[in-house]
């Protein structure tokens, strides 16, 4: 079976199952229109103009269509990512069924979380469609489409080695939004100067745009990281976090977290706020800061059972396998 992976590696979620992929033994490959402002790596790389503005189609029409004829002869499943294809308009998905390739989309939240049915009739093309939480799968619209399948987010555990901390007299909690309204990242701001004024000894780093093998180096220098406050579900600022060992604050809802205790046997190692509680659960954690590295040290084990990138690559190739029956 050959397996195309396009047309982004989002939060570098694709690339992680691409790889678990491959080590299964699966002719797996990575496309990305671009890696523009993050680095997460791919296997090609179209370089395209900016995507999001119309002004850039002619420009990156060509290269897509490229890219498209290229790949229709050299792979049986097209599992593209957050809502994305090779084409605009998603204009190759009839040309895809037409030669019964088979088409796997996977949602990475906002794609589909929250959306009408009518924003995502593209879904009718899918063999399947994968969703990262129970949150989102409650929240995604219903449709002539297959029912969705609830997949974790994929890491690869060998690239994020545990990086425990002993607690200091100052609490170092990092927060890094990729969308700072999303996240809540004015309560976490305010959370952590009404501490400090109060004389609690806390600091906050903010890492916004900066490359992944910046950040996580200041990831793995804290005592704890904030992931979002709003969404309800964790991602993967949460699940590297994790990998390195570092307890976690997000904003949980409550029906998706038992629904995911229950499909995985594991209580979730999460500490839950939301932007009214932030402050006070941060209080909280500067008084028992010494236990701090043992709940880090329970994520890890957590994201290990849950999220390891051969796991999910695994999950990924029953849905495969459920798709295209007749493997290449």
């Amino acid at each position: 079976m050959r397996v195309l992976h396009s047309p982004v590696n989002i939060a570098g979620g694709p690339g992680a199952i691409s790889r678990g992929l491959r080590e299964l033994g699966v002719d797996s490959t990575l496309l990305v229109f671009n890696e523009r402002p993050f680095e997460r790596g791919f296997d090609i790389n179209l370089q395209l103009r900016d995507t999001s503005r119309r002004t850039s189609v002619p420009l990156n029409l060509p290269k897509q269509l490229r890219a498209f004829i290229w790949a229709v002869p050299r792979f049986d499943v097209f599992h593209f990512h957050a809502g994305l294809t090779l084409l605009p308009r998603k204009l190759n998905l009839p040309a895809l069924r037409a030669l019964r390739k088979g088409i796997v989309f996977q949602s990475w939240g906002s794609d589909l979380r929250g959306r009408a049915a009518s924003e995502v009739r593209y879904l009718r093309s899918a063999g399947a469609v994968i969703v990262g939480s129970f949150l989102t799968r409650r929240l995604a619209p219903r449709g002539p489409w297959p029912e969705y399948d609830v997949v974790p987010p994929a890491i690869v555990l060998t690239d994020w080695e545990p990086a425990p901390v002993e607690p200091g007299d100052v609490l170092r909690v990092v927060h890094a939004p990729s969308k700072r309204a999303v996240k809540g990242t004015e309560a976490v701001l305010a959370a952590v100067e009404s501490l400090r004024a109060r004389g609690v000894p806390i600091e906050l780093d903010l890492i916004e745009g900066v490359p992944n093998r910046e950040a996580r180096l200041r990831y793995a220098a804290a005592d704890v990281v904030i992931d979002q406050l709003r969404i309800g579900w964790y991602g993967m600022l949460a699940i590297e976090s994790m990998a390195l060992a570092k307890p976690v604050v997000v904003h949980l809802d409550e029906q998706a977290a038992t629904e995911t205790e229950e499909a995985f046997g594991l209580q979730l190692p999460l500490i839950r706020a939301d932007e009214s509680s932030l402050e006070d659960v941060l209080a909280g954690l500067v008084e028992v800061r010494d236990s701090l590295p043992e709940l880090g040290l329970r994520s890890r084990e957590y994201v290990e059972h849950v999220h390891a990138h051969t796991t999910i690559a695994g999950r990924v190739l029953d849905i495969y396998e459920r798709v295209m029956p007749i493997s290449s």
